[in-house]
């Protein structure tokens, strides 16, 4: 009897031996661990405020496609946040998001690219009854501007900063007097008129600035090696015409697709 339960006792040992020795490998094969242990694809978060056809909702606009092309091929997947422009500068110095756009010759505490991605003209808008002698005379004055944008930055006068979350609301503080003046891309700001139905003719644009926008990314060696691809790949594109055909997909003028071409390419 003895015996017996010994014989027992060491049969049930084995077999539990035999079973954690099968079990072992099956966890090791299970996918659901595998996928734990799969980091993905690195990201890029492109934090911009929408802005027209040049950065628009549904992580759509010629910027952001043009970005999403130049860092695909290296491994990139970019995904755009909408953010007010103040915000984005802030997190890119921080490394929380890895690009932002700026003027080019602009950028501090950044990694700044060569090649431009894109180039605006800044207007001021205003009604034609009214007059327009200058900059000057926007001091103090209500001036109406896209929400996330700092345009204080890039006027040489105080102004009391009306900000408006689409441009056609703008055009309409305009022509009720809520507001003195707009400023904005001087294109866009036509394409608002036209679609508010106000009458074009009844309103003035002064250009005030040009400027080249160039990508910016983090001050560190992720930031470096963003900037390296994108240009490298942003010459390719210019040379193989991949560039030119998604600046003419969203209908950007001829000449300012050249001219964003004539700087990107050697």
């Amino acid at each position: 009897m003895k015996l017996l339960r010994a014989l027992s006792a060491a049969l049930i040992a084995l077999l539990m031996v035999v079973q954690t020795a099968l079990a072992a490998p099956a966890a090791s094969m299970d996918p659901q661990a595998a996928d734990d242990d799969w980091d993905g694809p690195p990201v890029c978060v492109f934090g911009m405020p929408e802005s027209g056809f040049a950065v628009s909702g549904n992580d759509s606009g010629y910027i952001t496609e043009v970005l999403r092309t130049a860092l695909a091929p290296a491994g990139y997947a970019l995904i755009h946040k909408d953010m007010p422009y103040v915000r984005a500068r802030g997190e890119l110095a921080k490394g929380h998001i890895q690009c932002c756009l700026s003027k080019k010759g602009a950028a501090q505490q950044a990694t700044a690219a060569h090649s431009i991605i894109a180039a605006c003209d800044l207007a001021v808008t205003y009604r034609l009854a009214d007059g327009f002698s200058g900059l000057n005379d926007l001091t103090d004055q209500k001036v109406a501007h896209l929400y996330g944008y700092d345009f204080q930055q890039l006027l040489p006068v105080p102004i009391r900063p009306q900000t408006t979350y689409d441009r056609t609301s703008a055009i309409h503080m305009l022509d009720r007097r809520h507001v003195r003046y707009v400023v904005g891309e001087e294109s866009l700001l036509k394409e608002a008129v036209l679609e508010t139905g106000l009458p074009l003719t009844e309103f003035g644009f002064v250009r005030f600035m040009s400027m080249d926008v160039i990508p910016i990314f983090p001050p560190n060696a992720e930031g470096y090696r963003l900037r390296d691809i994108y240009d490298k790949r942003m010459t390719e594109m210019a040379k193989s015409g991949e560039l030119a055909a998604i600046f003419r997909k969203y209908g950007l003028p001829e000449d300012r697709i050249q001219h964003i071409l004539k700087a990107d390419t050697p």
